[in-house]
């Protein structure tokens, strides 16, 4: 990023220049866009229509939760004491320890995962897609400011909500342009 004062090649993301400086903090802000880059940088959370949510109670056992979020078909279950969220059980917990070390009946308390990410629904869509990247998680529970649950974002709605941009022919094509199919697919 080059400094509007001496114009020095600073790294991106420094709020000061290396060189003279200056103040560059927000200067490497994203420019609003069009179409779908716009709507991404502008909207917040909860802006999207999101999945129906998946709650347990900490001494629920593995197996009651488990059992639960198979008929929900969904990949986790926010575990909630008093409105608060004390932990989030996923699929991944599922692989990692459970498999590893559970038995069904322990509690899922001993097994969720803790202090996980938070998001509040006025916190823009592109900051949960950012932290969905970089921290290789695909559900972000949600709480208000008081610290009450309130929701979850998953990947599944992010990429609902940027595939309503996209025409459905667009969508439907196959991988690669050049394939044809030979017979029908799907059910």
């Amino acid at each position: 990023m080059l400094c509007p004062s001496c114009a020095h090649d600073n790294i991106p993301g420094v709020d000061v220049c290396e060189n003279c400086g200056s103040d560059l903090a927000g200067l490497d802000l994203p420019e609003a866009q069009d179409g779908v880059a716009g709507r991404l940088l502008t909207d917040e959370i909860g802006d999207l229509p999101l999945a129906p949510r998946v709650t347990a109670l900490p001494d629920e056992t593995v197996a009651a939760v488990i059992g639960r979020m198979r008929r929900e078909r969904q990949g986790y279950a926010m575990v909630i004491e008093e409105d608060r969220l004390v932990g989030i059980f996923t699929e991944r917990d599922v692989l990692e320890r459970t498999v590893l070390e559970g038995d069904p009946s322990t509690p899922i308390a001993e097994l969720m995962t803790r202090d996980a990410v938070t998001l509040r629904p006025d916190q823009g869509l592109a900051e949960a897609i950012g932290i969905m990247a970089d921290q290789r998680i695909r559900h972000i529970p949600l709480v208000d400011r008081a610290g009450r649950e309130c929701g979850l974002i998953g990947g599944r709605d992010v990429l609902r909500y940027i595939a309503e941009f996209y025409p459905e022919s667009l969508i439907n094509l196959p991988p690669r342009l050049d394939q044809t199919m030979t017979r029908p697919e799907g059910g």
